[in-house]
């Protein structure tokens, strides 16, 4: 189904783009998305010298300047987003933001590091790079992403080969028995197209939790785009690596190691609850409670309550999501501006599955006017910031499950128009509510259109949560079940 306004639609390629297309991107540039999720892309040679913004960046001896002078680099095509690659340098947008308006960086260590992910050549840096180093920030074109290369087997020049069972991301975990990993000598980390072997068994490195917390965005898009059972397996392998090292760590490195398993653990609470397996989300979101009560951080256990919540309400127990969300928001004014923003979302689903609209309404006004308060290091439930929409969604969600089809319906149409970039599975959800509210609308040939885009979806992403969001459309149809139209939404959902 077209968008139904009869006008050419074009990618920002410049490209053509399908009536089905309900992206703003063709399918290259929505490839082109995913792929830049992994991290910097391979460029020419000459990339650093034709851009004379670049040039002049390079020769400030300013990286924050560099760093901008590469995102607007006319061989990108569009420029390319603080928040992209601030997770590529394992940051965040706001702090990407000071960097790049900010006096230089002179913290070498971080220099290096940065010069790295985005491959710079030494040969145009102010600073030396050690010798590894140099040889990932070459910038040859024949290097490949983990995501792209066949990383089986893998072995490089100072590191003997290694059984490689994850690769997503910038991440690739590498396969070796408790013995030999507690002995130091076989664990390590493929970070930019090299495996960073542990020293020993008591050197757990700050930039090693670093770059494992930095990774937990990319999984959520991953997800977002791929479907949970894609993401699944390696984000298991990163918790197991977590557990290892919590076992050898001590200090401060443990509290951080900490704070990051709170953060892995709460995805893997929401990847097995999009995969339809409310029974393991319930208990991953058990062992995330536990680990922000070990932290001792009020934040995390707070975020570890809304989790809970947004299970409570995938399950429709509005009781039980109000419970947890009202838990949440105990001292709401102590409470950083993303988990107060968490929690009354949840209540706001609470409230609607107990018919208050009023309720409803209410949490998510005050959810909105914090969004812009939202500034923290927390790597997790980012996509309040990344969605201009995503309050818009929340509300459209509540007033479908409320009946208000008509009201449900324009806010549908508005927040698809701008859908979430590089998040076919939301998309997918998003699609099957509008049907459900195209039904309550009495508009069953919109249905069908939200219907059968949601359906390629779910074939795309194997996403068991989408499935049930299709399933809830049909008894929303039943005027007209034995209807043509009915008869053909009902062959749409058969095939899934």
């Amino acid at each position: 189904m077209g968008n139904g306004s009869g006008k050419a639609r074009y990618c920002r390629c410049g490209i053509l783009l399908a009536r089905d297309n309900q992206s703003d991107l063709c399918a290259q540039c929505q490839r082109r998305a995913v792929e830049l999720e992994a991290g910097a892309p391979p460029v020419p040679r000459d990339f650093w010298e034709i851009s004379d913004k670049l040039r002049d960046a390079l020769a400030s001896w300013h990286m924050g300047r560099v760093i901008a002078a590469y995102r607007l680099h006319p061989y990108h095509g569009a420029p390319l987003s603080q928040e992209l690659v601030a997770r590529w340098m394992g940051i965040t947008q706001t702090q990407l933001s000071r960097i790049e308006s900010g006096p230089p960086i002179s913290d070498l260590k971080k220099l290096i590091r940065w010069a790295v992910v985005l491959r710079i050549p030494e040969v145009h840096l102010w600073f030396k790079l050690p010798a590894s180093r140099a040889r990932e920030g070459s910038g040859s074109a024949g290097w490949k992403s983990p995501i792209q290369a066949n990383t089986h087997g893998l072995e490089t020049d100072d590191v003997k080969p290694f059984s490689v069972i994850s690769a997503v991301g910038e991440v690739v975990i590498v396969a070796v028995d408790r013995r030999t990993f507690l002995a130091g000598s076989g664990a390590g980390i493929l970070a930019g197209g090299r495996i960073i072997p542990l020293a020993s068994y008591e050197n757990v490195s700050p930039e090693l939790v670093e770059h494992l917390a930095s990774q937990i965005e990319s999984y959520y898009l991953a997800e977002a785009s791929l479907g949970p059972h894609a993401v699944i397996p390696a984000v298991l392998v990163q918790q197991e690596l977590i557990d290892r090292l919590l076992a050898i760590s001590r200090g401060e490195i443990r509290r951080s190691l900490l704070r990051t398993n709170v953060a892995y653990s709460g995805l893997v609470t929401w990847l097995y609850q999009d995969a339809g397996d409310l029974g393991t989300a319930s208990n991953w979101a058990n062992k995330t409670l536990e680990l922000a009560h070990r932290v001792g951080d009020v934040q995390l256990v707070r975020h570890a309550l809304t989790n809970k919540a947004m299970i409570c309400t995938d399950q429709g127990d509005g009781p039980g999501t109000l419970d947890l969300a009202l838990a949440a928001l105990a001292d709401e004014t102590s409470l950083c501006a993303k988990v107060r923003v968490q929690a009354m979302q949840q209540s706001a689903h609470g409230h609607s599955l107990a018919s208050d609209r009023r309720g409803a309404d209410y949490a998510l006004d005050k959810a909105e006017a914090l969004l812009s308060k939202v500034d923290d290091d927390y790597p997790w439930y980012n996509a309040c910031r990344r969605s201009p929409t995503y309050i818009p969604a929340q509300r459209a969600t509540c007033y479908t499950r409320l009946g208000l089809g008509v009201e449900a319906v324009a806010l549908w149409e508005q927040v698809l128009k701008e859908p979430p970039a590089g998040s076919r599975r939301d998309v997918g959800v998003y699609r099957a509510r509008q049907a459900v509210a195209y039904a309550n609308a009495g508009q069953p040939e919109a249905a069908a259109g939200s219907v059968h885009e949601a359906a390629n979806i779910t074939r795309e992403t194997s996403s068991i949560r989408l499935r049930r969001e299709l399933a809830a459309v049909w008894p929303h149809l039943a005027s007209w079940h034995n209807s043509p139209i009915g008869r053909q939404i009902g062959e749409v959902l058969q095939t899934l």
